[in-house]
């Protein structure tokens, strides 16, 4: 009895947790709706191409499919009711998406106020995530799915759209006070470039006990370059970047670059003789993605401490499954040691895996899992799927 009552109280806690990120789109799973009609969504451009579909799912019973024209994006569009937004607040909308032949194009695009054109995303034969973060112009705004560019069978499920302004954050970056490492070493830091003029600093420091001396050479940017652990990001979502920094001559620039597949600048900019901190504010391109300090460009001393790399934090709803012989929970959500389950039904085996479809941990021939530890996995967004045919989607914070 008492095991019950814990149970049911940390599972309270954590479901009143998520009220802090609402969807803000009605019907974003889109299973409301009877036969090609999807409740609170109206097909504006190419109808007979967005259809129902009861296979191809991501989560519950029903998706959405739109055969692709090969025209214009907006040739085959669905476009959701409008949606109570605030002028200067900052979104998110994301949906999950796949094609039957993959290498086409989608995007999304906002109705009211000024409109927003999204970045063409291509579609690959997984399903995956397409995210669009855009500044609110009006008090209500429509969301468009833009579905028409390619020739190719979309499925779509799962559409959700936050307001990131006030939804909780996190720091993504480890040792980011720089305290963590013994002589010049850095914990969760590699020095890249320019070892020699990257040191332990204990007297001119911001913060703590321990910051960066960075001495630059006059030459390129990333010639004395400082660089985070890999950081498991979601592609699309925008993360700002932060440090503090002061030089021993005014006049000389810095900036921040990333380190990923398709790679992030920042621009130049220009430090003075007392601590200020600069910010880069950038779309995810990556999801395994590196912070870069670029510190070679000028001739002077810098002092470095205190660093950040914020994103949204945006908390997934616990997902609890019913059905007539199994009732499951998954909890605290987000997470940061141990994904707890209560299941009526034994889960032997389990697979988590990441934004982009790669198994990150393996649980087999278990007798029943009721706790799993995820504390050496990265921060972000992972889908765990179990052999009892649960699927959940949590963030590893």
């Amino acid at each position: 009895m008492i095991k019950k009552l814990l149970f049911l109280f940390l599972a309270a806690g954590c479901f009143s947790s998520t009220l802090n990120a609402q969807n803000l789109i009605l019907n974003g799973n889109l299973e409301a709706g009877t036969g090609d009609v999807f409740t609170n969504w109206t097909k504006t451009n190419g109808g007979a191409n967005l259809t129902a579909d009861l296979v191809n799912v991501h989560g519950g019973s029903r998706s959405l499919k739109a055969i692709s024209t090969g025209a214009n994006e907006y040739s085959v569009q669905l476009q959701s009711d409008d949606i109570t937004t605030v002028i200067g607040h900052n979104y998110e909308v994301s949906m999950w998406i796949k094609g039957t032949t993959g290498g086409n194009t989608v995007r999304f695009s906002t109705s009211g106020g000024t409109a927003v054109y999204g970045s063409a995303f291509t579609v690959t034969t997984g399903w995956q995530t397409c995210i669009l973060s855009f500044t609110a112009t009006a008090t209500t705004t429509k969301i468009n799915l833009d579905l028409g560019k390619g020739t190719d069978t979309f499925y779509v499920d799962d559409v959700a759209l936050y307001d990131v302004s006030t939804a909780p954050t996190s720091d993504f970056i480890l040792n980011g006070n720089l305290e963590a490492g013994t002589g010049d070493t850095f914990t969760n830091w590699s020095k890249y470039n320019g070892a020699a003029n990257l040191t332990a600093e204990t007297v001119e420091v911001h913060g703590g006990a321990r910051a960066l001396k960075a001495i630059s050479t006059g030459a390129n940017e990333y010639n004395v370059q400082l660089v985070s652990d890999a950081m498991n990001l979601v592609v699309g979502r925008n993360y700002t970047a932060s440090m503090w920094i002061k030089a021993s001559v005014a006049g000389s620039t810095v900036r921040f670059s990333t380190t990923a597949t398709s790679a992030n600048y920042g621009p130049n900019t220009t430090i003075g003789t007392s601590w200020q901190q600069i910010s880069y504010t950038f779309a995810a391109k990556s999801t395994s993605t590196r912070l870069n300090l670029d510190l070679g460009k000028s001739t002077t001393t810098f002092y470095i401490d205190d660093i950040t790399f914020i994103g949204a934090n945006i908390t997934l709803a616990n997902e609890k499954f019913e059905n007539q012989t199994n009732k499951v929970v998954f909890y605290p959500n987000p997470v940061q040691n141990d994904l707890n389950i209560s299941s009526n039904a034994a889960i032997k085996s389990l697979i988590i895996t990441d934004s982009t479809g790669r198994t990150v941990k393996t649980i087999k021939n278990a007798e029943n899992i009721e706790s799993v530890d995820v504390s050496a996995l990265r921060h972000g967004l992972y889908i765990l799927s179990t052999d009892t045919k649960q699927k959940i989607k949590f963030i590893k914070n």
